[in-house]
């Protein structure tokens, strides 16, 4: 056979003249086959196409799984982090760290419309006070002596709370967080100490230093003198209030001092 040869293609319709055209035997030949295969390539693309889409939503079910996890790993570190720093304290700071909670736990659990501020009794009626007895005096003009249990109105947060002595004397600073943020909050904060008796004293403080305005966060640094009765104690605890101007005492818990 000829590879020169042509072949004639005929439509023929009713009613009008016939349509021929004249292809060479190669090209009949690879038209045949394309019509053969069209059909299995086509098959074979919509087959790729459906494997492709399914690999694609396990892959993305997969991402979605690892950044879940991921998250929940980031959580957990950053909890052991704390853990481990905490951890790395002295045992004075972890003792502290543990009174925080305490407070806040113990600040949940009462609501802050049942707090009440109680006035000084006379002199001649202190005695007969119990020492469960809350006692609270606010003054414009310093900062009167008070105890009782911790408080914490939510209204001031007191956080990064360190107390270290220094000779005679203690350095005590502390952040105060404006936690509403909405008003500027302003106020002092006192500072006692309990003796050998377990009868709290006050610690000087000057007023220009104890007071406070803040808008969201200041750092108060307070360098009082020891009451020449507690000097000699190995071991002292501080009690820290935090009075705001027509509310009285909004925050209140004690620390240790770091020897």
């Amino acid at each position: 056979m000829n590879s020169n040869e042509k072949y004639s293609l005929l439509l023929m319709r009713d009613g009008g003249p016939p349509i021929r055209w004249r292809v060479s035997r190669r090209f009949f030949h690879a038209l045949c086959i394309t019509v053969v295969l069209l059909p299995l390539l086509l098959g074979g693309a919509g087959w790729l196409a459906w494997t492709l889409y399914k690999l694609n939503t396990e892959l993305s079910a997969q991402q979605h799984e690892l950044e879940q996890e991921n998250k929940t790993l980031n959580a957990e570190l950053q909890r052991l982090s704390k853990i481990e720093h905490l951890l790395a304290l002295p045992e004075s700071a972890k003792l502290l760290a543990v009174q925080q909670q305490q407070a806040k736990i113990n600040a949940t659990a009462q609501s802050a419309t049942s707090l009440e501020v109680l006035q000084v009794p006379p002199q001649e009626n202190v005695k007969e006070q119990s020492e469960g007895d809350a006692i609270s005096l606010n003054t414009a003009e310093s900062p009167q002596l008070s105890s009782g249990p911790s408080v914490d109105l939510r209204l001031v947060g007191v956080e990064n709370v360190h107390i270290r002595r220094q000779g005679d004397s203690l350095r005590i600073a502390l952040d105060l967080l404006n936690s509403q943020q909405r008003t500027q909050l302003s106020g002092y904060v006192s500072c006692s100490i309990q003796d050998e008796a377990g009868e709290n004293l006050l610690l000087e403080v000057p007023r220009d230093v104890a007071s406070f305005r803040i808008n969201r966060f200041k750092r108060a640094i307070l360098a009082p003198a020891l009451p020449a009765a507690v000097r000699s104690l190995p071991a002292l605890t501080v009690i820290i209030e935090v009075h705001l101007e027509e509310r009285g005492v909004v925050y209140r818990n004690e620390y240790p001092v770091d020897q």
